[in-house]
């Protein structure tokens, strides 16, 4: 079966995970910050790696689908580079940041990578929201 005909279920189910990841990212980040201690049972870093890990390969999937290629799509390399940050930022304020004051920052840094990475995706300018400022 031609490829096109599940294009569509493939970009919604990444769409979908991404938003799931954030949204978890984003309530276990906050009861952190406020002290609780249920974002960091195991179960949930579990579901956490599931999503993710779907994430990923849907991610593969439209690549290869698509025929894209990251390094020579400027858009895709912008995600690609600030993904890693996105990471780091969430380990620290989840788990590895020992002051609430830092784990705070980069909840915010992580959310405000997490955010610019959508908006590259939504754009396809490697500028995001700040596509029309490139005109």
């Amino acid at each position: 079966m031609d490829w096109i005909v599940h294009y569509p279920a493939l970009r919604h189910l990444h769409m979908g995970l991404a938003f799931t990841s954030g949204a978890l990212f984003a309530l276990r980040g906050a009861a952190v910050l406020t002290r609780q201690r249920w974002p960091l049972h195991p179960v949930l870093g579990r579901v956490s790696a599931i999503i993710d890990t779907g994430l990923l390969a849907a991610a593969l999937r439209l690549l290869w689908e698509l025929r894209l290629n990251p390094l020579l799509t400027p858009w895709l390399q912008v995600k690609l580079a600030v993904l890693p940050l996105y990471i780091v930022l969430g380990m620290l304020a989840l788990k590895y940041a020992r002051r609430r004051e830092a784990k705070a920052l980069c909840y915010i840094g992580a959310l405000a990578c997490y955010g610019f990475m959508v908006s590259v995706a939504l754009t396809h300018s490697p500028w995001g929201l700040f596509a029309s400022w490139d005109d």
